[in-house]
């Protein structure tokens, strides 16, 4: 490997890191080491922008063939017009690195790169590099500086009473480790290749020992529900004649499974820790739902409807507890979209998801490798995770693997399309001499 290579990849390996959330413990305007963040985070986007000029031929004819996304990507830019707060605060206002509709652009063009100069394989390699550097780091913050790695251990919030002993490592909530631990247990089991079998077993099993000592009961589900779920991903490599009778009796099974949940969910939920407000959650989604319905189509701006929230703008009035309440985002994805964008916005996701989701299950029957599975995986933990947390279109990691995945799958349809359309034209020019 040569050595502009290798820098460039060290770029990208503590990229992704950082926009996991590695280190954000330390973003507070208050912390001593905040002007250290800031500074990483600009210079993240200026080198991005560098490399994306520098290869920028080659890098529009890539992201040229994607459509729906950039639609999506431009409303929430246009978002500024209509939004609920003055336009230096849509813009970009300062949590941590900052927030709003600029870094949401830094972010994305920094998914493009990512997207246009590594391919799939490639992308998971580098992956396995965050990740493994994330649990080893995670692992020697909680056992050497317990008050920065473990909940409660410097008791200074409410929140941090109620998850004394939980894990949190180099990530500021323990939902937020326990999330980032499952995807690394998933690019961990998928990257076993036999010349670094032994590495990602010992990666996957660090991912999961670190997910029950987070205590996410959230992260545990949805680790169980991929390792559960893996057969059926091997399973849509078979015949369609196999498949079809499979997966028919799968969704009966499911849905029979679906209905003993209904009818025990109070027993079940509360063996979680949870009960069937799923934590207030639904108190907080019925309060969302009501605002929604005032701006339905554009909503209030990108990620501003909180803003006003906590500042009294916005009064967001629960039915269910009869009170004001200022949580700090909805709990859910998806209420988020149509909050920041409308329901134009949430079509546009939808839409975009659905159709990156059959380009996955194209590559997932063509590339026999288990990292194949990984688009496919991935975009079902991103829809199983935003039921519970806000993780669509945000300044992290899960929208940036999100864009890459899109435009990566996209790239791979294309040039499948047009090789199948070349071998095609060979094949009746070959007819035609013949006849």
């Amino acid at each position: 490997m040569c050595k502009q290579k290798l820098i460039e990849e060290i770029f990208v390996v503590f990229s992704l890191l950082f926009f996991s959330g590695a280190g954000s413990y330390f973003i507070a305007p208050t912390n001593p080491y905040y002007l250290i963040v800031q500074v990483a985070a600009y210079s993240i986007q200026i080198i991005t922008i560098f490399l994306i000029i520098a290869r920028w031929k080659t890098i529009a004819a890539f992201v040229i063939k994607e459509k729906v996304l950039w639609i999506l990507v431009g409303l929430a830019l246009a978002s500024v017009l209509w939004s609920q707060m003055p336009l230096p605060v849509t813009l970009s206002y300062d949590i941590g690195p900052g927030s709003g509709v600029i870094p949401f652009i830094k972010v994305t063009l920094f998914s493009i790169y990512f997207a246009a100069c590594y391919g799939l394989k490639e992308q998971m390699r580098l992956l396995m590099w965050v990740f493994g550097i994330a649990v080893l780091f995670s692992i020697v913050v909680a056992l050497l500086l317990p008050h920065y790695g473990v909940t409660g251990s410097m008791l200074m919030l409410a929140e941090d009473a109620r998850h004394v002993g939980a894990w949190r490592g180099l990530y500021a909530h323990k939902n937020i480790f326990g999330l980032v631990m499952v995807l690394s247990a998933i690019i961990f089991y998928l990257g076993n290749s036999d010349r670094q079998r032994w590495i990602a077993w010992i990666g996957f099993s660090l991912s999961v020992a670190l997910i029950l000592l987070s205590t996410s009961k959230t992260s545990l589900v949805l680790l169980l529900t991929f390792l559960v779920l893996t057969p059926l991903y091997k399973a849509l490599r078979w015949n369609y004649s196999v498949a079809i009778p499979f997966f028919i009796a799968v969704i009966l099974i499911s849905g029979g499974a679906g209905a003993w949940f209904l009818d025990n969910a109070t027993v079940i939920l509360s063996s979680l820790g949870k009960d069937i407000t799923f934590t207030g959650r639904t108190d907080i989604w019925a309060a969302v739902i009501n605002k929604i319905w005032e701006r339905p189509w554009l909503g209030y701006g990108y990620h501003v409807f909180w803003l006003g929230v906590a500042d009294g703008t916005i009064e967001l009035w629960s039915p269910t507890v009869n009170k004001f309440i200022q949580p700090a985002h909805a709990h859910n994805g998806f209420l988020e979209i149509v909050l920041d964008l409308g329901f134009v916005g949430l079509f546009l996701f939808v839409f975009s998801y659905i159709k990156v989701c059959l380009q996955a299950i194209k590559y997932l029957r063509l590339n026999k490798s288990a990292d194949g599975i990984m688009p496919l995986a991935y975009l079902l933990l991103l829809l199983q995770s935003n039921l519970s947390e806000p993780l669509l279109m945000r300044e992290d990691i899960f929208w940036i693997l999100y864009v890459s995945i899109t435009l990566s799958l996209q790239n791979f349809v294309s040039l499948t399309t047009s090789k199948n359309f070349f071998q095609q034209e060979v094949e009746n020019k070959a007819l035609s001499s013949l006849v």
